[in-house]
């Protein structure tokens, strides 16, 4: 019997590791191709998808497959509507005449070229395509929002439950959303808070929506309404209130202004406040026997993109150009980096019904998988980031692990986490080994770590150190208190946790875990242990600093530049500019040293260096990458 459990039990266990072993390579593989695809390959029909949302239906659609021949048919079927020229399997075999045009004539080459990534709108990075349009950037209106609120006192309510209510449809563009939203203020910081920013509504029919709180003891202002974020439309037709002492009772309406829209003035609600804002229009009319609210983008049409004819470089791909990439273990990739095209299109022309049944099956399926609960989302945000960092990053000399590697840990870790704040830390523990302190991970709406306790800490000589107390009514924690516990856990022990999900140098790893050391959600406490004079000191105290405030009093804190002796300066380079430095320089050379503070970011104030430097210096240090290759060819 036992003999038999044992056997059961290895035979459960190669299965598992085996099963594993399958996910792992279906999803690096398709992470592969991706990049290889989204930022190389020119097709019209690549450039018209949506890859982030690509990126999440793709593993999705690949991490369950069996087997090699699987994986490369289910690739196929994701990747021919938008590159139906790549090519994907053990041993492709690639022929220039399929990406060829019988007659060249009226064609041009089309291919993508990199200034750094063009993924936001700055102007010193670009993506393009030559002989194409220039890429629209991200509008800021799918990151603006249009609200009505309304507000009540909250007195009557503390201490009691809370519910708001309501019905919206929404026509939503690309990443546009509708939302109900309900706060709670108190006299010192935000206590309930929730905007549906977890499960917006998408839906172009009517539901009803509802979600409910608490009113905290000392709450002065309930305020509440709904809007849109990104652009679209949405339509409301009721937003209400109810309040109950506790579960056993049963809801009682809360009379607010208005909740029907039935009083308009000049087209909108009154008793709400209702813009304007920027971007969008606010309409109260009625339909089906009730009056509806809408909010809408009004994003006028952009006028026609100027086209791009040339592109100075001096390895140009030519026509017919491809990549050959081995994507796993018996499964390989062609893919043509320059096409054919004309000002219709690029050639070959990939099955348009194919191209728009995918797109229909992407949007559904993104549709429900919008948060890292999905694991789907976790494994397609890893396969979006990690293709950013393998062909663009341009530090890989100076980083502590290869793109392989961190790839399979991320992912590795995504299959364990269950929460949007487990996965937060496994893109942080992505991000360390690049060793690039611009590195900053945040998770929308997430107020799990944004409070402070009211002190100053630092680390000295080894040790967790309180540098100030930022609450005059504390009397049991003293500047010079050495904290050796925090809630019962060893304090370098916490500060070394931190540290190690801190990407940049080790300074700036301890700088950043210094100043999250004590931080977490809005009145939470913090069991201290303190060591003062080899007495042993407890105190109990209460995370209520918000992160504006923190920074505040840090600021505060830091001294000004100048002189520290009459023979040491300090220099602040958050804040010190170049006139000043030009200023002092004589002071400054005769100085028996000086004290550089890089905890902030240099203000344009590198004319120091220029003064230290005993010879021309050349070194590329600042120039941005530019290539039309992927894997940082």
């Amino acid at each position: 019997m036992k003999s038999l459990l044992a056997l059961l039990l290895l035979t459960y266990s190669c299965t598992s590791a085996q099963q594993n072993y399958r996910e792992l390579k279906n999803i690096e593989t398709f992470a592969r191709l991706y990049g290889y695809v989204r930022y190389f390959h020119p097709s019209d029909e690549a450039a018209s998808i949506n890859w982030d949302r690509f990126a999440i239906y793709g593993v999705d659609a690949v991490i369950r497959v069996k087997s090699d021949e699987e994986l490369v048919a289910t690739l196929n079927r994701l990747f021919q509507p938008v590159a139906p020229s790549v090519l994907i399997g053990a041993s492709p075999q690639y022929q220039k005449k399929t990406i060829t045009p019988d007659n060249v004539s009226g064609y041009k080459p089309v291919f993508w070229f990199h200034t750094g990534l063009g993924l936001s709108e700055n102007s010193i990075y670009s993506s393009v395509r030559l002989n194409r349009p220039k890429p629209g950037m991200k509008s800021k209106q799918q990151n603006a929002f249009a609200p009505i609120t309304q507000a009540i006192d909250a007195e009557k309510y503390r201490g009691k439950e809370i519910k708001l209510k309501g019905r919206m449809k929404v026509d939503a563009r690309e990443d546009g959303s509708g939302h109900f939203w309900l706060r709670v203020d108190k006299s010192k910081g935000v206590g309930f808070f929730y905007n549906m920013g977890d499960k917006p509504a998408m839906e172009n029919e009517w539901r009803e929506y509802e979600f409910e709180g608490k009113v905290d003891d000392d709450a002065n202002k309930i305020v509440f309404g709904c809007f849109i974020k990104g652009e679209g439309a949405v339509w409301v037709d009721s937003i209400s209130l109810f309040e109950r002492k506790n579960s056993k009772e049963a809801w009682t309406p809360i009379v607010i202004e208005n909740g029907q829209f039935n009083e308009i003035k000049d087209g909108k609600p009154e008793g709400w406040f209702a813009g304007p804002v920027a971007g969008y229009k606010y309409a109260v009319s009625p339909i089906d026997n009730s009056n509806i609210l809408e909010i809408a983008s009004t994003a006028s049409e952009k006028s026609a993109a100027e086209i791009v004819t040339t592109i100075s470089y001096k390895h140009t791909p030519q026509a017919g150009d491809i990549i050959e990439k081995q994507l796993s273990s018996g499964i390989k990739a062609i893919v043509p980096i320059v096409l054919y095209g004309t000002a219709d299109h690029t050639y070959p022309v990939a099955d348009a019904n194919a191209l728009a049944d995918l797109k229909t099956k992407i949007a559904d399926f993104t549709k429900e998988h919008r948060t890292a609960d999905s694991l789907a989302v976790r494994l397609g945000d890893v396969t979006i980031a990690w293709n950013i960092f393998r062909h663009f990053f341009p530090y890989w000399e100076d980083a502590s692990s290869t793109p392989e590697k961190i790839l399979t840990a991320a992912l590795k870790k995504s299959f364990t986490d269950h929460t949007p704040l487990e996965f937060k830390e496994t893109l942080l523990q992505m991000t360390v080994p690049l060793n690039d302190g611009h590195v900053w991970i945040n998770l929308e709406g997430d107020m799990s770590n944004a409070y402070q306790l009211p002190l100053q800490l630092d680390w000295v000589e080894n040790k967790i150190v309180v540098d100030a107390v930022l609450d005059s009514t504390i009397t049991d924690v003293k500047r010079g208190d050495i904290i050796e516990t925090m809630n019962g856990r060893n304090a370098v022990d916490v500060y070394k946790e931190k540290m190690s999900l801190v990407s940049g140098s080790p300074q700036w790893k301890s700088n950043r875990a210094i100043a999250g050391l004590a931080s977490g959600a809005l009145n939470t406490s913090v069991q201290l242990s303190l060591l003062r004079n080899g007495k042993r000191i407890e105190s109990n105290l209460a995370r209520t600093v918000t992160p504006q405030q923190f920074y505040g009093f840090s600021k505060s804190l830091k001294k000004h530049s100048g002189k520290i002796t009459d023979d040491i300066f300090y220099l602040d380079l958050s804040t010190i500019s170049r006139d000043t430095i030009d200023k002092w320089a004589n002071d400054l050379a005769d100085a028996k040293g000086i004290i550089c503070d890089l905890r902030g970011y240099p203000t344009g104030n590198h004319n120091l260096i220029n003064y230290l430097l005993k010879k021309t210096e050349d070194t590329k240090w600042m120039f941005v990458p530019e290539t039309a290759y992927p894997d940082q060819q």
